[in-house]
């Protein structure tokens, strides 16, 4: 829910009531801050615990992968190996995730094979998803298909959505029919698939192909739901849709989104708003 004011006063009431030192409600608290998105909250509670177990050092620094903070991520790794506490599968999908946010594809692939090599880890679907991730981003679309090729597992549908939005990211059209044939063996129909696909056949102009594309959603009798966000305001949880206009303070909050929208292409950032904008 991202009740970041609830999540505080669980702090407070834990300590108050002696389980300020307890591994597993700090582990929680550590979570609930980085999923909140307050990172720094998350890792002033884990450097001031007394006592850090592997889920302590797994949550922080997944944590901090997720929201860009790659190289504390790393850095908290190697503090973590010099403690004596040693990495488990989880570890290593929040390092991987680091390298990738961070475009280090080299160092990605060195903590993939350390996995292995050093600490007898069999790779799971989500660290070669990672990997995925890692080369699709850094635009080594073929590279990529090739790992997951060789993959000795075979790649579910989060890789090849990874794929396909990562061939909007860099205009690859025949890779990106690649992929929804593939997503389309392992979940027919699903509509989002074809979504991605139609814009990237926007984005190359490619006007029939959108066309033909929309009718083949058509086909399937199924619609895109749209999406959803949850944000604490004021004490209460509020619900938003992409494109909502049902919330009762929709045009101030439009108008407030739209400044932002100016403010941010002053200072030279442009970002594809045009659904917005429709």
């Amino acid at each position: 829910l991202g009740a970041l004011d609830l999540g505080k006063w669980v702090q407070v009431y834990a300590e108050s009531h002696g389980y300020g030192g307890n591994t597993y409600v700090v582990n929680a608290l550590i979570d609930m801050y980085a999923k909140c998105g307050t990172v720094e909250n998350a890792l002033y509670v884990f450097v001031n615990m007394s006592t850090k177990d592997l889920i302590s050092w797994n949550t922080v620094i997944n944590g901090l992968a997720i929201h860009g903070r790659g190289a504390d991520a790393l850095s908290l790794f190697e503090q973590m190996k010099r403690a004596g506490v040693k990495p488990d599968g989880i570890t290593f999908i929040g390092v991987l995730c680091a390298c990738t946010h961070m475009g280090m594809v080299a160092d990605g692939f060195s903590h993939f094979q350390s996995m292995i090599d050093d600490y007898s880890l069999v790779p799971r679907m989500e660290h070669y998803g990672c990997m995925v991730d890692l080369l699709a981003r850094a635009g080594l679309l073929v590279q990529a298909v090739e790992f997951v090729n060789k993959m000795p597992v075979k790649a579910d549908a989060v890789i090849w959505a990874t794929l396909l939005g990562a061939c909007r990211l860099h205009k690859n059209v025949d890779l990106a029919e690649v992929a929804l044939h593939q997503l389309n063996e392992l979940e027919p129909g699903n509509p989002t698939n074809y979504v991605t696909l139609s814009n990237i056949y926007k984005d190359v102009g490619k006007w029939k192909d959108v066309a033909r594309l929309k009718a083949a959603m058509k086909d399937t009798g199924r619609r895109k739901l749209p999406g959803c966000s949850l944000i604490e305001v004021n004490d209460d949880i509020v619900q938003f849709y992409s494109l909502d206009e049902r919330h009762p303070d929709s045009d101030e909050i439009y108008e407030a989104l739209d400044g932002l929208i100016k403010l941010s292409r002053s200072s030279g950032y442009e970002s594809d708003l045009t659904s917005f904008e429709q």
